[in-house]
């Protein structure tokens, strides 16, 4: 017996109910469409700005985004979806014929607008089968799939301009294995990635995660020597976040607390102007930031899961002997190989009223000669300097780049994730600590420490 079509009525975040007619075969929106719904929402009035939702379903996410402004185009695998969409367009009074198009990134059909948009949803297919109800292949296509965001990874690539300046792409995805490679895999290909929604639903994890180009516009040289990477960006003035700076030779280089830094062959020292607007939560968060964003890197190389997106993805670096020594400091612990691997330094300069605001990072690709307690990057990854650059660059920017369109880190999350980096070290170390407090200050049996020049740390 056929199926008939039924009704529902939507409750899009800020709108309302939108009524929707949705065929059998179409995927109807649940808590993952109001959870992608939201995030849009947030972003305001889309002021005829462009927005592209692949897999439109219903058109539920369609609908809302153009009665919040958005000029939306649409595309859907499933012809069905295709149809609804433009049915429920026009009961909610859009005439969205020509924006609506079969196909999808990976699938046949041109179902690319014909300019660059602002946006683009998509809530990737994640649902395992029914085999009691089966939809059909092709409905079936629509519920899960491998990898599906490489399609629109490799669309981009081959046309670039599909994604504006300052554009974003969303993706919602749950914790299985196929989602969780989702920002490991943007990453590694110099794309900024950030978790900026979630919500759980039983034993699963419905997260929204936004995608840009990081710093784009920013520019960035390298020096043979200079004083110090930091130095040549505070003598920029005020610049554009994202500037950086390198050198293959630091004269006066410097660590947390004006420690010398010593210089690394073929290894990373550079400096990245930052908004001020980073400030906003305190230079320790910045420096924490920064620290997660090196774990990132490393984990993005290793294809597993990124650190800043689950604090649970940690474990697996601690497996292979990274280790985080508070604050700034990450160092490898391995049988073979034990030392300091990175350090991280924030300053700022006031002049007036402009504040300049710099993030140094020091990162060696091997040990240093005829210098104890000193790691490299090599042990753990093949990737050389100019392969990795690429990596720590959109990691910068994915934990601090200040951005039009995507929601900033969420604090708690940031200290989290780098209390479950250094949980190893910290029970590997004297004197005893056992934990953070809230600004990241080190929690030990003698009380809190905020600074480095109060405890005289040494390895066990």
């Amino acid at each position: 017996m056929n199926q008939k079509a039924t009704v529902a009525n939507w409750l899009a975040s800020g709108l309302g109910e939108i009524v929707l007619n949705i065929p059998p075969t179409v995927y109807p929106p649940r808590e993952d469409s109001s959870l992608l719904d939201q995030v849009i929402a947030e972003m305001g009035s889309g002021q005829n700005k462009r927005l592209l939702e692949i897999g439109c379903g219903s058109g539920a996410i369609t609908i809302a985004a153009a009665k919040r402004g958005w000029n939306v185009n649409a595309c859907d695998i499933n012809p069905l979806a295709v149809a609804a969409t433009r049915g429920n367009a026009a009961a909610n009074g859009f005439d969205l014929d020509m924006q609506i198009k079969e196909g999808g990134p990976g699938y046949f059909g041109q179902w690319m607008p014909e300019e660059g948009v602002d946006v683009i949803a998509w809530n990737l297919p994640y649902i395992e089968p029914d085999p009691r109800n089966s939809l059909g292949p092709m409905e079936d296509s629509a519920l899960i799939g491998d990898h599906q965001s490489t399609h629109l990874l490799q669309a981009i690539q081959s046309n670039p301009t599909l994604l504006n300046e300052e554009g974003v792409i969303l993706f919602l995805h749950s914790s299985n294995q196929i989602g969780e490679a989702i920002g490991s895999e943007w990453r590694r290909n110099g794309w900024a990635t950030r978790n900026v929604c979630h919500k759980v639903i039983g034993d699963e994890r419905l997260t929204v995660i936004a995608c840009w180009r990081p710093f784009e516009g920013a520019s960035s040289k390298r020096l043979p020597t200079c004083q110090s990477t930091n130095d040549e960006i505070f003598s920029l003035g005020m610049i554009q976040q994202g500037t950086f700076v390198s050198t293959d030779q630091q004269v006066s280089g410097r660590g947390y607390s004006g420690r010398e830094w010593f210089n690394s062959t073929e290894g990373l020292m550079g400096s990245w102007a930052l908004s001020v607007n980073s400030i906003n939560q305190s230079p320790e968060f910045i420096q924490m930031a920064a620290t997660i964003a090196i774990l990132d890197s490393l984990s993005a190389t290793l294809d597993w899961g990124l650190p800043s997106h689950s604090w649970s993805h940690v474990a697996r670096l601690e497996e292979i002997g990274v280790r985080v020594k508070w604050p700034n400091d990450i160092w490898l612990r391995q049988e073979d190989a034990f030392g300091k691997l990175c350090g991280v330094l924030v300053e700022g300069k006031t002049q007036g009223e402009n504040v300049q605001l710099v993030l140094g990072i020091g990162m060696n690709r091997k040990p240093i000669a005829n210098l104890d307690q000193t790691a490299g990057w090599a042990t753990l990854t093949p990737y050389s300097f100019e392969e990795l650059l690429p990596i720590i660059h959109a990691s910068i920017s994915s934990l601090l780049e200040v951005h039009p369109r995507v929601a900033e880190l969420n604090k708690e999350d940031v200290l989290n994730t780098i209390y479950a980096a250094m949980r190893c070290g910290l029970s590997e170390g004297r004197p005893t600590a056992y934990g953070l407090d809230d600004n990241g200050g080190l929690r030990t049996k003698n009380g809190l420490v905020t600074s480095t020049h109060d405890i005289d740390w040494v390895w066990d």
